[in-house]
């Protein structure tokens, strides 16, 4: 996730976590709010570390997002691969169903978008002109 959307990621995530802990602090909640805290903490948490992972196989490449959601793509399926327009937060983060069927794995930032005939796969890279290089050199061989 490109450093500018860790930092605003955080900064929403620390009002959110003062927001719960407040109470606390008060003396106006008990366990319960403390665990509401706790999650909203651990939550936010997990969203600045989340990340995609682009494996390129000999016949395939896997995708994972947030270590949960995970696809592999046979390369002798790839049309083509380009890099693509920068997500933010108005895309989401992790496994995302966007317009033209395609489907995201998304953290943030630069992207590319690999075609598999009538839809397409957008994942989250830093390096979106080398993956993408990467990826065709590997397809070659399979595309007919």
């Amino acid at each position: 996730m490109p450093r500018r959307y860790r930092v605003g990621l955080l900064s929403i995530g620390v009002v959110a976590v003062a927001v719960a802990v407040l109470p606390l602090a008060l003396g106006d909640v008990g366990p319960l709010g403390l665990g509401v805290a706790a999650v909203t903490a651990g939550t936010f948490l997990l969203c600045l570390r989340m990340r995609a992972v682009v494996r390129l196989g000999t016949e395939e490449l896997s995708i994972r997002v947030a270590g949960v959601f995970s696809t592999s793509i046979p390369y002798r399926t790839i049309t083509g691969t380009a890099p693509d327009a920068d997500t933010g937060f108005v895309q989401g983060m992790g496994l995302r169903k966007l317009p033209h069927r395609t489907t995201g794995y998304l953290v943030g930032g630069p992207t590319v978008r690999i075609g598999t005939g009538e839809t397409a796969v957008l994942v989250s890279t830093e390096a979106p002109e080398e993956l993408s290089r990467a990826i065709e050199e590997r397809r070659v061989p399979f595309s007919g």
